[in-house]
C-alpha cells in the first residue's frame, strides 16, 4: 500500500480567491484601524489627519471598506 501525497501548487491556491480576498481584505482592515486606534496623537497628526477623523476612521467596523 502507498500513500499519496497531495501538495498544491500556487496556481492551485490561488482559486480560493473569491473567498479568501474579503477574509484577507477584512483582517487588514481591522488591524490597520487597531493600529490607527492605539497611536500617540503626535504620530497621527505625523500622518497627516486629525485626532477625530483617526478615531472615526478607527471605529468603523473591519468589513466598511
Amino acid at each position: 500500500m502507498t500513500v499519496r501525497q497531495t501538495v498544491l501548487s500556487p496556481n492551485r491556491r490561488a482559486s480560493a480567491g473569491p473567498l479568501a480576498r474579503p477574509f484577507a481584505r477584512w483582517l487588514r482592515n481591522r488591524r490597520t484601524r487597531a493600529d490607527l486606534a492605539r497611536l500617540a496623537p503626535h504620530l497621527v497628526q505625523d500622518i497627516g489627519i486629525d485626532a477625530k477623523a483617526a478615531r472615526r476612521e478607527a471605529a468603523r467596523p473591519f468589513w466598511w471598506g
